[in-house]
């Protein structure tokens, strides 16, 4: 049976989190009941930083003298999320211009997805092309559009190895 976190645990992360200037993007418990492990993955507009990640871990520690439930916590782990996590915020998109993404979205009623360039994005949505595998492709142009947040149903970076 999967470990679940209470409500106010999720709360208390999210104020270390925000003390630090950091978004709680998710929150892993695993282990058993008598190992349990805590992974946090935080993000910030510019990146999360090492110095962030040992603040928020150094206040749930002190939390922890307080509360019985993060007491009984073996190990918490904080990071950035990585690329293997779907974007989740607005704000992430715009370190991601230039690099590919796995998108699944709805537009005009079809589901669609693929990999695509990321050309642009601001508050209000992203500019992307479909990714061509081939250097030479005739039909870049046409592939360029615009897509809503609220269109997006999953978008995760893809690592580029050259």
């Amino acid at each position: 049976m999967p470990l679940e976190l209470p409500g106010e645990i999720h709360s208390i992360l999210e104020s270390a989190c925000s003390k630090q200037h950091a978004t709680l993007i998710d929150a892993i418990l695993r282990g058993t009941k008598e190992r349990m492990i805590l992974e946090l993955f935080v993000d910030t507009p510019e990146g999360v930083t090492l110095e962030q990640c040992e603040s928020i871990n150094r206040l749930l520690l002190a939390e922890s003298e307080n509360n019985p439930f993060l007491d009984a916590i073996r190990s918490i782990e904080v990071s950035s999320p990585g690329v293997d996590r779907p974007l989740q915020y607005w704000w992430q998109y715009p370190r991601n211009i230039g690099r590919i993404l796995e998108l699944t979205f709805v537009k005009e009623g079809i589901s669609t997805n693929g990999s695509f360039v990321l050309l642009s994005a601001d508050e209000h949505g992203i500019q992307c092309k479909e990714h061509s595998k081939s250097r030479k492709s005739s039909k870049d142009e046409n592939t360029t559009f615009s897509l809503p947040y609220s269109e997006i149903q999953k978008a995760i970076v893809t690592v580029q190895y050259r």
